[in-house]
């Protein structure tokens, strides 16, 4: 949950400063790797450790991030003059 926050900050960071040039390192880079997608995936398709109501849940927590992460940061984050 923490790298879905830091990859919505990043994104309204870039977005506001015109970095670009790092985008394709840093939002599938480090915060794919923080988020550890491929560990979500495989204790997802274990039924003893949750299955399909785990990733339910991940991806429900996630989009919630995403959607009060990205207007707060949008407020805070000034647009460089």
């Amino acid at each position: 949950m923490i790298g879905v926050a830091l990859a919505s900050a990043l994104l309204v960071l870039m977005e506001r400063r015109g970095v670009t040039e790092l985008r394709l390192l840093l939002l599938p880079g480090f915060c794919a790797g923080l988020t550890t997608f491929s560990a979500v995936t495989a204790q997802s398709l274990q039924p003893s450790d949750g299955g399909w109501l785990f990733l339910a849940h991940n991806l429900i927590f996630s989009l919630m991030i995403i959607v009060i992460v990205l207007p707060l940061a949008r407020k805070v984050i000034p647009t460089r003059s």
